[in-house]
C-alpha cells in the first residue's frame, strides 16, 4: 500500500517524503479543527510540548508547515531583513550627514541610489528561477547574498570619515541592501509555494514573517539612536556583519528545507496537471448543464501535456518514477504502475515537462520554460532593470539637467512598456503606484535641520538621534499598526479611488506643522519642539500613510494573474519602488536648480519652507486625478480582468480558454 494512503486523516501535501515520517497507526491529531493536515514534525513537537501549540500564530503556522520551517523563516527575516535592515538603514543619515559631512543636495541624490537595491528584486527573482545553482533555485543564492551583504557592510563601516567617501559608501550600502533584498524576494517565493499548498494557514505564516520583520527593524533602528549620539554609528554596521554570518548558516544547512530544482519542477507540473483536470471536469459539467456536450474551450489533449521546449527532452511526472527519465524509457517505467492502480486520473497516464538544461558541468540548471511562458513580463523586467541602472548612474554622475532628462525618459518608457507587457487593468494600477510615489516628493536632505547644533541652526530643534530613532520609531510603529486597524474597521468596504482621495486630502494639512517648525512659530506660541514633533509627524502621518498604503497592497494581490503571481507582483513592487527613487531625484533637482539648501556650516535652510510647500503639499495633489487609473470598485469586491466588479455568476463559472500566445499573462 502507498505510504501516504495508510495514514488516517488528511495526508500532508508535501508528498511521500514527509508523509513517511508519520507513524503507521492512525491518530486523531493528523488533522486540526479546520481540516488542515498536521505536519509530522509538528505532531512530534506538540506531543512532547502541547503548550507550544497554543502560541498565537506560531502554533497554527507550525501545524501546517512544520516548526523547523516556521522557525527558520523567523530567524532569517529577523537577522537578515529586520535587524540588519534597521542597523544599515539607521546608520545612513548619521554617517553621511554627521561623519562624511555630505551636503543636503548630494545626500538627496545618494539616498535614492541606496534605495534602488529594492527595485531590482524582480530581476533577481527571474534570474534565480531560471538558473538553478548547484541544484537549487534559492538556497545558494541566499547564502551568497548574505556573504555579499556582510562583506560590503564591513567595507562600508571601514571607510574614512571625509566627504569623498560618500559616493563609495552609497555603492557599498546599495550592494548591502541588494543582498538583503535578494534574501527577501527568494524567501517570499519559498513561503509562497508553501501557502499555495495549504492556503488556509497562509495568513498566519505571513503574519508571523511580518511580525519578525517589524520587530527586528524597530529594534535595530532604536539601537542605532544611542550609538549615533555616541558618535559610533559604525558599530551598528559591524553588528550587521555578524548577523549576516549567522543568517548564512540557515541557507548553508538548508534549514528552510527547500527541495531541489528538479523535484520542484515535477511538483509544479503535477499541480498544473491536477488544476487542468479540475477545470476540464468543471467545463464538462457546465457543458452538460447547458446542453453543449463536447464543446469544451480547452483542448483535452493539450491540457494533459505540456509542449517540450528546446531540445525536446522531457521528464516523467508520475509519483514513483525516477527524476531523470526521458520519454523513451518513461513508457517502460509506467507499465508496472498501470496494474497497481498508481494513476488516479484516467485521462492522465503521463504528463511531460521540459527538462532543465544542465550546464557548467552540472553546477547550474536552466529552467527555460520560466522565460518562455512569460516573455513579455520578462522583457518588461529587463527594461526596469536597465532603468534602475540608468537612475543610479544618473544620480551619481549626471548634472541637474541630465538627471531631469533621465527621470522623464525612465518614467515614460517604463509606463508605456507596462501597457505592452501587462494586462490593461494591471498596467493601470502599476502606473498609478509609480506616479503616486513619484509625485509625493521626498526631502531627506533637509533632515539635518532637526538635529543640527547651534553652530548650524541657532535656536533650532537640536533633536538627538536617540529621540528621532528610538522614541519616535516606537511611537510611529504603534501608529502604523493603529492605521491597519483603522483601515480594517472603517475603509475595508470603501471604494479604492475614494480612499486615495480622502487620505491625500487629510494628510496634506499635517504637513503644515513641518512648516511651522521650520519657521519656528511653535516656539513663539510656547509649544516645545519635541511635543510638537511627536504629536504631528510621529503619530498622525504614519497612521494616515498606512491607511493609504493598505488598499494598494490589497489591489495588487487582487489583480495579479493566476499562475504568474510571484513574478508579476515582484515587477509591480519594483516599479513602485522606482517611483520612490524618482521622487528623491526630483527633490534633488529642485534643491540644486531652484531652491538650494546648505546643510554644513554656515548652514542655510531658508528655502526649506518653499521646498516643503511644493513637494509635500502641492505636488501630492496630483494623486487625485491619478486615481482615475484605479478600478472603480470597493476593496471588498472581486475584480475581473477588465478591472470591474465580478458578478456572482462570473465567480462561479470556470473560465478556461486555450493559450493562443505565450506572451500573454493569464
Amino acid at each position: 500500500m502507498n505510504s501516504i494512503a495508510r495514514h488516517a486523516g488528511i495526508p500532508h501535501p508535501y508528498g511521500a517524503e514527509e508523509a513517511d515520517r508519520q507513524p503507521a497507526p492512525a491518530f486523531s491529531s493528523t488533522e486540526d479543527d479546520a481540516g488542515i493536515p498536521l505536519h509530522p514534525s509538528a505532531k512530534r513537537l506538540f506531543d512532547r510540548a502541547p503548550v507550544l501549540r497554543r502560541i498565537p500564530i506560531f502554533g497554527e503556522a507550525s501545524e501546517a508547515y512544520g516548526p523547523a520551517c516556521v522557525i527558520s523563516l523567523a530567524l532569517s527575516y529577523l537577522l537578515c531583513k529586520g535587524l540588519s535592515g534597521g542597523f544599515i538603514g539607521g546608520s545612513v543619515f548619521p554617517i553621511f550627514v554627521n561623519v562624511y559631512k555630505v551636503e543636503a543636495a548630494r545626500y538627496q541624490r545618494l539616498s535614492g541610489v541606496m534605495d534602488l537595491a529594492w527595485t531590482i528584486k524582480a530581476f533577481t527573482a527571474l534570474i534565480c528561477d531560471t538558473f538553478a545553482l548547484f541544484g537549487y533555485t534559492k538556497r545558494w543564492y541566499m547564502f551568497l547574498s548574505c556573504v555579499v551583504c556582510g562583506v560590503f557592510s564591513l567595507l562600508y563601516g571601514l571607510l574614512p570619515a571625509n566627504p569623498s567617501s560618500g559616493d563609495i559608501a552609497a555603492g557599498f550600502v546599495f550592494l548591502s541592501n541588494y543582498g538583503m533584498a535578494t534574501v527577501d524576494i527568494l524567501s517570499e517565493g519559498f513561503y509562497s509555494r508553501l501557502i499555495r499548498k495549504i492556503p488556509e494557514s497562509g495568513p498566519s505564516l505571513v503574519s508571523w514573517v511580518w511580525w519578525f520583520i517589524s520587530f527586528g527593524g524597530t529594534l535595530g533602528t532604536m539601537i542605532m539612536g544611542p550609538l549615533a549620539d555616541l558618535d559610533m554609528p559604525q558599530v551598528g554596521v559591524f553588528i550587521t556583519v555578524g548577523l549576516q554570518f549567522f543568517a548564512s548558516l540557515i541557507y548553508l544547512f538548508n534549514l528552510y528545507g527547500e527541495k531541489m530544482n528538479r523535484e520542484e519542477r515535477i511538483e509544479d507540473a503535477r499541480i498544473m496537471h491536477k488544476e487542468l483536470l479540475r477545470e476540464l471536469e468543471k467545463e464538462r459539467a457546465l457543458s452538460r448543464k447547458e446542453g453543449k456536450e463536447g464543446s469544451l474551450d480547452v483542448d483535452q489533449g493539450k491540457a494533459l501535456q505540456l509542449e517540450p521546449i528546446g531540445n525536446g527532452e522531457t521528464m516523467a511526472l508520475t509519483d514513483d518514477l525516477p527524476l531523470n527519465l526521458t520519454h523513451t524509457n518513461q513508457e517502460q517505467a509506467q507499465k508496472p504502475m498501470e496494474h497497481t492502480g498508481g494513476y488516479q486520473d484516467e485521462a492522465s497516464p503521463e504528463l511531460l515537462l521540459p527538462q532543465p538544461i544542465i550546464c557548467c558541468c552540472g553546477l547550474a540548471e536552466i529552467n527555460n520554460e520560466v522565460v518562455m511562458r512569460n516573455k513579455r513580463v520578462v522583457a518588461y523586467c529587463l527594461v526596469i532593470t536597465v532603468a534602475v541602472i540608468t537612475m543610479a548612474f544618473g544620480n551619481v554622475y549626471a548634472d541637474t539637467l541630465g538627471l531631469l532628462i533621465i527621470c522623464v525618459v525612465v518614467s515614460l518608457v517604463c509606463s508605456v512598456m507596462s501597457f505592452w507587457a501587462l494586462p490593461y487593468v494591471i498596467a493601470r494600477v502599476n502606473v498609478f503606484n509609480y506616479f503616486s510615489s513619484a509625485v509625493y516628493i521626498g526631502l531627506p536632505g533637509i533632515g539635518k535641520f532637526y538635529i543640527a547644533g547651534p553652530d548650524c541652526v541657532p535656536g533650532g530643534p537640536n533633536f538627538s538621534l536617540t529621540f528621532v530613532y528610538t522614541i519616535c520609531t516606537v511611537i510611529s510603529t504603534v501608529s502604523s499598526l493603529t492605521g491597519i486597524l483603522v483601515f480594517n474597521y472603517f475603509f475595508s468596504k470603501t471604494n479604492y479611488r475614494k480612499i486615495m482621495i480622502v487620505t491625500t486630502i487629510v494628510l496634506l494639512p499635517f504637513v503644515l506643522p513641518e512648516i511651522i517648525m521650520l519657521k519656528r512659530w511653535n516656539i513663539q506660541v510656547g509649544i516645545p519642539d519635541h511635543f510638537f514633533y511627536i504629536g504631528t509627524s510621529t503619530i498622525i502621518s504614519p497612521l494616515i500613510s498606512m491607511v493609504s498604503w493598505m488598499p494598494t497592497v490589497i489591489l495588487l494581490s487582487r489583480v495579479c494573474p493566476r499562475g504568474s503571481e510571484s513574478m508579476v507582483y515582484a515587477v509591480l513592487a519594483s516599479f513602485g519602488n522606482l517611483g520612490d527613487t524618482t521622487s528623491t531625484s526630483i527633490g534633488a533637482i529642485l534643491m540644486e536648480y531652484v531652491w538650494p539648501i546648505k546643510s554644513n556650516p554656515p548652514c542655510d535652510f531658508s528655502n526649506a519652507v518653499k521646498l516643503v510647500i511644493v513637494c509635500e503639499i502641492l505636488s501630492p495633489l496630483l494623486i487625485i486625478p491619478l486615481t482615475l487609473l484605479l478600478p472603480n470598485v470597493r476593496v471588498c469586491d472581486e475584480i475581473d480582468v477588465d478591472g470591474k466588479m465580478a458578478s456572482k455568476k462570473t465567480q462561479e463559472e470556470p473560465h478556461v480558454k486555450p493559450g493562443k500566445d505565450s506572451n500573454e499573462v493569464h
